[in-house]
């Protein structure tokens, strides 16, 4: 997920993403380009271009894409601008016709989001394969596997008025729809797909209930209860490759992540009854109720000291055991470059919880003891500012 911050956040910043493997931050700001290297804590690249609403880059390579914030001709929002930071060369100019609100990438595809339609391309060639037309999207909300193998999925809001979303094939003639999902009543608000593309999780504006999805069938495999006042969700994160079952993070208005473990929990004899009765019930007044007798809820609820602030949040193996490099202070630029996955342990019982926020600020925790029947502990592990620390000036 990315994150688009207001001036009154942290004055001068008006991006952040991390890249697909979650080992760097893509920051846009009124000066330019920074890309932060999250295990060295420093800024890694820097090109002082002038204002970037929106910058993506794939994976650790050297491929970046950033559109202008339009605070000058040369950077306007309507054009997407592909360049080898190991070079600072542009590699191609892409025009539209109204705004680029949103860019998703990885190595088979580069999708540029607008207000009611989106522009897919071949990554490798940059050749427009299609356009798919969509209900109003102000906020350019676009989910993108980080994989482009065996899958390369897209999902996009269906409507503007409720929770249903399309699921695009990209690899089948540039779009073919694999599945059409109602998955909540109100708007959406969140999406974000599994590292394998196997599930895919969704928020809707009210934000109460979080649900994730079985692909390519649509099948509803969970629903979380992330609270019981509405709230804001920001973001929501998998964990990488290796962990069973999988870890689902979600980062909302109230300063909170929230934690949730993927399995089916162990139902007792009265939750059965009340899964009985939800069924009977749903039958009778025809309308879905699952959600409210019997929700699961977080194995673990972490509050940010930034209480307020929006924020989008990651989780990676444990610090150090990845060792990802970026390549764009002067290694080749790469289309195929994915960073090489830690091997875990069957029983790996801690994760980092990594959480960018709209004040400028990166905090990292550690949360062990996955398994524990008390539920894990999170420890805070520091605090960064994203814009503070340089260890490379390329491209300045």
């Amino acid at each position: 997920m990315s994150l688009t911050c207001s001036s009154s956040h942290k004055p001068g910043l008006i991006h952040i993403a991390f890249n697909q493997d979650n080992s760097c931050i893509c920051i846009g700001t009124s000066e330019g380009i920074r890309i932060y290297h999250i295990e060295t804590h420093q800024i890694c690249y820097r090109d002082d271009i002038g204002a970037v609403g929106i910058a993506e880059m794939l994976f650790c390579t050297s491929l970046l894409v950033y559109v202008g914030a339009g605070d000058q001709p040369s950077l306007t929002p309507r054009r997407l601008s592909v360049i080898n930071t190991s070079s600072s060369s542009v590699i191609r100019d892409l025009s539209f016709s109204s705004s680029v609100l949103a860019v998703r990438l990885n190595k088979q595809r580069l999708v540029a989001v607008l207000d009611g339609r989106v522009h897919v391309h071949a990554l490798q060639t940059l050749a427009q394969l299609r356009i798919i037309e969509t209900p109003p999207n102000p906020k350019g909300l676009a989910a993108l596997t980080p994989c482009s193998e065996p899958c390369c999925y897209l999902a996009l809001p269906a409507s503007a008025a409720a929770g249903v979303l399309r699921v695009y094939d990209l690899l089948v003639d540039g779009g073919h729809v694999v599945c059409e999902v109602q998955a909540h009543k109100a708007p959406l608000a969140a999406m974000a797909w599994s590292h394998d593309g196997a599930f895919l999780a969704t928020a809707s504006s009210t934000g109460t209930v979080i649900r994730v999805y079985s692909m390519p069938h649509a099948s509803k495999a969970y629903s979380f209860r992330r609270g019981t006042y509405p709230a804001a969700v920001h973001c929501l994160a998998f964990s990488p490759e290796g962990y069973q079952p999988p870890l689902l993070a979600a980062a909302s208005s109230h300063g909170t992540i929230h934690l949730f473990r993927l399995e089916q929990p162990h139902r007792s004899a009265a939750a059965a009854a009340a899964s009985a009765a939800a069924g009977l019930l749903s039958a009778v007044i025809n309308f879905a109720v699952t959600d409210m007798v019997e929700p699961q809820r977080s194995i673990a609820n972490i509050r940010l000291p930034c209480a307020g602030l929006p924020a989008i949040c990651a989780l990676q193996h444990p610090t150090g055991s990845s060792g990802n490099a970026f390549e764009g202070g002067g290694g080749a630029s790469s289309l195929s470059g994915q960073s090489d996955v830690a091997t875990l342990p069957e029983d790996a019982d801690e994760v980092t919880l990594v959480v960018a926020t709209a004040g400028g600020l990166l905090y990292e925790y550690a949360v062990e003891q996955l398994s524990s029947a008390a539920g894990p502990k999170a420890s805070l592990g520091g605090e960064w500012t994203l814009l503070g620390s340089t260890g490379l000036a390329a491209g300045a």
